[in-house]
């Protein structure tokens, strides 16, 4: 998302990952670990724990309150020999596909759809998905993707801060960056809602990086 500049500690020193330089990871709130106590709320064989669904909406734009989603429009590919739908998108209202699953593994928390089409399917990486300028002071790029299983780089940190939580990668080429939305993209019309196709990664921090976290209904 093309954003001005924040009033928040937390980008100040760069980092080299295994792929990209990254920025640091923003400060938890007080709430944090109760907030991650709360999605223990069920057992999986292979996990440590399994959360409840829930809807993760952005907290600023035009897009504030609408929810992670996937596209009716999603492109199959394949990613490690895995299947894959390219088309994470942000959907004005929510439905059985706008529901995700936090699950805690011992290399971090998988994101897991909940129901619809994808139901199982958890939100991946894509290494060779290319950067792209968004404004002049942010990097960004579409390499999200949702796939039938885990692949190499599909886990992820959750850090509550006071602001809403972010999701940062913790492993492959984006490494250390975070989930974002471009701001400005234009949205099109999916079984009465409007869908805009703009989910992404960024190499920092920005006010699109925040989401607010609720049970799906």
């Amino acid at each position: 998302m093309r954003h001005c500049s924040l009033s928040f500690p937390v980008i100040a020193t760069i980092a080299v990952c295994s792929g990209l330089a990254s920025a640091e990871s923003p400060p938890a709130a007080t709430g944090h670990d109760v907030f991650i106590k709360g999605l223990r709320e069920e057992k999986e064989a292979g996990a440590k724990s399994v959360s409840s669904a829930r809807t993760l909406s952005p907290v600023v734009s035009r897009f504030k309150g609408w929810f992670i989603d996937i596209t009716e429009r999603a492109e199959a590919g394949r990613l490690d020999g895995i299947e894959t739908a390219n088309g994470i998108s942000l959907a004005s209202k929510a439905r059985d596909t706008s529901g995700w699953q936090f699950v805690e593994t011992e290399h971090g928390y998988l994101v897991r759809a909940a129901g619809g089409k994808y139901k199982g399917w958890v939100i991946a990486r894509d290494d060779s998905a290319k950067t792209r300028p968004e404004g002049p002071n942010l990097t960004v790029t579409p390499a999200l993707r949702l796939a039938r299983k885990p692949t190499n780089n599909c886990h992820w940190k959750l850090i509550l801060t006071s602001k809403g939580l972010v999701l940062e990668a913790l492993s492959g080429k984006y490494e250390g960056w975070f989930w974002d939305f471009g701001g400005g993209d234009p949205s099109h019309e999916e079984s009465g809602r409007e869908v805009a196709i703009n989910v992404l990664l960024a190499e920092k921090v920005v006010a699109g990086s925040y989401f607010a976290v609720k049970p799906a209904k």
